[in-house]
């Protein structure tokens, strides 16, 4: 008999961002769960457990915590997106395009183990 491989529920983490802003892109899929943590340590703490599919960084988090979450965001082979000002408008559309990067590549890697 072998260990069954762990799926995370597929999800969406965004760290730092206001709560109407974390809504509108929940809705852009939701079919995933959605995490909401504060701050950069809380989020790299719960992503090597959840394993998101896409962290959504605001530009309110440092540039040196921010970093802290992009290099947990690639072992565990979420996508990263970085919200400013700037893009906030197509927001939603980026989460919704990350999630499906992210999936592609986690059933790649899935393929190659099997």
């Amino acid at each position: 008999m072998s260990t069954p491989i762990f799926q995370p529920v597929p999800s969406l983490m965004f760290v730092g961002l206001d709560d109407d802003l974390a809504d509108e892109c929940a809705k852009a899929l939701p079919q995933l769960q959605v995490l909401r943590v504060k701050h950069a340590a809380g989020a790299v703490e719960r992503m090597v457990v959840t394993r998101p599919l896409v962290v959504v960084v605001d530009e309110t988090v440092s540039d040196a915590n921010a970093a802290l979450v992009v290099d947990c965001a690639n072992d565990i082979r979420a996508e990263v997106i970085r919200a400013s000002a700037a893009l906030r408008a197509g927001l939603a559309e980026q989460v919704r395009s990350a999630a499906l990067r992210a999936e592609s590549k986690r059933e790649a890697e899935t393929a190659r183990r099997v």
